[in-house]
């Protein structure tokens, strides 16, 4: 939206901190206790940061975008306005309502400075890659050289060789002596199975900036839902109001949707049950949970992926999958110390023969345990 002073004036708070957004990553912030302030979101040093211009009313509109395209020039020159920007000028300020700046324009000479930037480096870049190519050379002619060495002390013939002392040829260093076997048989753990693993702080990040992110509500619950149950996206993005009991607290996957073709159950905990009456007011009538707008089929893996990497981008995080969320959420319960046996469960998996020739018998309440403790390392709004 573009905004107005008379817009700002009559912005009322809500429960949680929210940000009306003008264009070029400048915004209003607004607090539940109804302070607003103006801020402006930028990249730099390849990272995501917001910086506090003014508060409102005692700085005005057209001063704090004023003071944005400061910032936004700063960052162009290479410096972080985060460190401190000039105080705001009111003769400028004025000027500025007969001839209006955009951060448009701004943006567009940052651009051009960034591809100078990206041709500087990548000279840099060739530097030094040569630089190693000349290591990598010199290491290989030092093997070599020690390698024509040995060979020619092996053609070298004595005489009379002397024999070696017994106690000497019998002598093995400690850290060359073979291990045992079955040291080197240990199994995996169910951690290695995993590549990308988002941290505790990462999770938390994503789950309170899902809502200032442009993705549709309704996608923004079912990536909530895929963490707080620990399920494939390809179980949840589908899943219908007929497999949800919110009575008994559980959730029953039908075996069409499961990767092994057996039902498989999963609890719900208290706040999956928020998340779910949350989601039930935005899918209305459908029978699914993530429906498309307008429709009344579910939303396709491809759109929601899509939505998440411009919130990755937007949130500073290294790029994940959809299902590095199932497998992060995983590993936060096996922090907390939930038995691996426990898990395979809740995710509907065999666990590996390795383990032991009789599997752990896992109960219900088992399952539910598990998801709470991971619920509570989660912020409690959605």
């Amino acid at each position: 939206m573009s905004l107005t002073e008379r817009k700002i004036k009559y912005l009322e708070p809500g429960k949680s901190r929210q940000i009306i957004w003008d264009n070029g990553g400048f915004g209003v912030q607004v607090t539940p206790e109804g302070e607003k302030s103006f801020v402006l979101e930028y990249r730099f040093s390849e990272m995501t940061k917001m910086i506090t211009l003014g508060i409102y009313p005692e700085m005005g509109l057209d001063t704090a975008r004023q003071q944005a395209l400061k910032a936004m020039a700063m960052v162009m020159k290479g410096k972080d306005p985060e460190k401190g920007l000039p105080a705001p000028d009111k003769k400028k300020v004025d000027d500025s309502a007969s001839q209006p700046l955009t951060l448009d324009q701004i943006r567009e000479k940052a651009s051009e400075t960034l591809d100078q930037f990206k041709g500087k480096a990548s000279e840099q870049f060739d530097k030094i890659k040569a630089s190693e190519t000349l290591d990598m050379l010199k290491g290989k002619a030092a093997a070599k050289l020690d390698e024509i060495k040995q060979r020619v002390e092996k053609k070298v013939t004595h005489p009379h060789p002397a024999t070696p002392k017994p106690a000497e040829s019998k002598i093995i260093p400690l850290d060359k002596k073979a291990r045992n076997p079955q040291e080197k048989a240990k199994p995996k753990t169910l951690k290695d199975t995993f590549s990308r693993v988002l941290s505790k702080n990462e999770l938390k990040t994503l789950w309170s900036g899902l809502e200032n992110s442009d993705m549709p509500p309704t996608n923004q619950m079912a990536v909530k839902l895929l963490i707080i149950t620990a399920q494939r996206y390809e179980e949840v993005i589908p899943s219908r109001w007929a497999d949800f009991d919110l009575v008994s607290k559980w959730w029953v996957i039908p075996g069409d949707f499961t990767i092994n073709g057996q039902k498989h159950r999963v609890p719900l905990t208290n706040l999956a049950l928020d998340l779910l009456r949350k989601i039930k007011e935005l899918s209305a009538m459908s029978g699914v949970l993530f429906p498309v707008p307008g429709g009344m089929s579910p939303v396709d893996a491809k759109t929601l992926t899509e939505g998440l990497h411009r919130a990755q981008v937007r949130f500073g995080l290294k790029p994940f999958t959809l299902q590095d969320l199932q497998h992060s959420a995983v590993c936060q319960m096996l922090e907390n110390g939930i038995p691996e046996s426990t898990l395979y469960k809740l995710m509907n998996q065999e666990e590996p023969k390795e383990f032991g020739k009789e599997p752990k018998k896992v109960k219900d309440s088992d399952l539910r345990k598990a998801l709470e403790k991971l619920e509570k390392q989660l912020p409690k709004s959605y």
